[in-house]
């Protein structure tokens, strides 16, 4: 009885770990860290230490003090060296100095990232004022951006320059529990079971502001918070369109690959599984847990990595599938999570903008 009652007190313990890292809000981290700058000029940098330096068109570094700055072409390989086109966006790293490698730029704004005049303006929900921001534009539909788990509001700084290029004004949004945005009552995550509803107060927002009619735009986890608006909102016939990277389409799918990666065994994955359910009311077997093709009535633009291994490309694939012609599908070879920016640059935009102009054409 003693073994029983200590095996069913260890797996509790360790399953309420594993929801903690399921549901908990946790401080982004940067892809890698620490890589030291060897050679610095106005337009290059060598950099060694990094293996995704050396894949990739561009990536974001980051620096202590609040530095910034751009990583592009690769000009050069040589042994742990890699030389990379160099753009500051706040600040220079020193030579000699370690800096961090992101796939977006975190902790800056439009202007200092892009070059974009923007507000900073609030969305209001039963919780408090989303922070957001917005960039104007000449059309009456608006883009309006979900950023993914603990990634902010930056996730979404890759995409603007094209959107807001091509007239559409942009509102990139937060929702509960991400970062800089009020908490709910438990300060957990309900993987888009509950974010939906302020999504909803920020499409409200657009239209009470001059939009006519949205498209949505949603990463990793604001996949998931889209498709639960879809599914639930009376607002969702003011979509016009759904833009996704990298979606969380299957919850169950990217928990068992993230417990696969981390060795997990099943009984805990599904003891951590449970204790979400508990703690928060999420439905594994519920809609809040898998997309279904018939919640978008509306174009799909998709973009997911071959190389993805936290969600798996292989959901996107099915969806794909299902949508048939009411999807346009682009796959970046060897991205990783949320990558396919980095990776293809000027592909992701190009067809970021002809699917637009296709979806929402008029209206200047």
């Amino acid at each position: 009885m003693i073994l029983t009652a200590l095996i069913v007190a260890l797996l509790l313990a360790g399953g309420w770990y594993y929801s903690d890292q399921i549901i908990k809000p946790t401080p982004r981290t940067p892809l890698e860290t620490g890589l030291a700058v060897d050679w610095l000029t106005d337009s290059t940098i060598t950099l060694s230490g990094s293996e995704l330096l050396r894949a990739g068109r561009t990536w974001f570094l980051e620096w202590p003090g609040g530095g910034h700055g751009v990583a592009g072409e690769l000009i050069d390989l040589s042994g742990v060296h890699a030389t990379r086109r160099f753009r500051a966006l706040v600040g220079r790293p020193k030579v000699g100095a370690g800096v961090d490698l992101a796939a977006l730029p975190f902790g800056i704004d439009p202007l200092h990232a892009c070059g974009l005049a923007y507000q900073e303006v609030g969305v209001h929900t039963h919780l408090g004022e989303m922070p957001a921001w917005f960039v104007r534009g000449s059309r009456d539909t608006w883009v309006v951006m979900v950023h993914g788990m603990a990634a902010g509001r930056g996730e979404a700084l890759r995409a603007m320059p094209a959107i807001a290029a091509s007239g559409y004004p942009i509102l990139v949004i937060s929702y509960r529990n991400s970062p800089g945005a009020p908490r709910s009552k438990d300060r957990l995550y309900h993987l888009g079971a509950s974010e939906w509803e302020d999504l909803q107060a920020a499409i409200r927002y657009a239209l009470q502001h001059g939009a006519r009619r949205v498209v949505l735009f949603g990463f990793s986890m604001g996949g998931s918070i889209v498709a639960n608006l879809l599914d639930r909102s009376v607002m969702s016939h003011d979509v016009t369109g759904v833009v996704l990277d990298a979606p969380v389409l299957d919850w169950n799918r990217v928990i068992q690959l993230a417990a696969q990666r981390r060795h997990v065994p099943g009984i805990l994955t599904w003891v951590a599984e449970w204790l979400v359910s508990v703690r928060t009311g999420f439905h594994w077997n519920g809609h809040e847990a898998k997309v279904r093709a018939d919640e978008f009535s509306m174009p799909v633009l998709l973009f997911h990595g071959t190389a993805d291994r936290t969600v798996p490309i292989a959901t996107s694939e099915s969806l794909a599938a299902d949508l048939g012609t009411r999807v346009t599908f682009v796959r970046t070879k060897g991205a990783g999570h949320v990558q396919s920016w980095n990776f293809d640059p000027e592909g992701y935009e190009r067809a970021l903008r002809t699917w637009l102009a296709r979806v929402a054409p008029d209206s200047l």
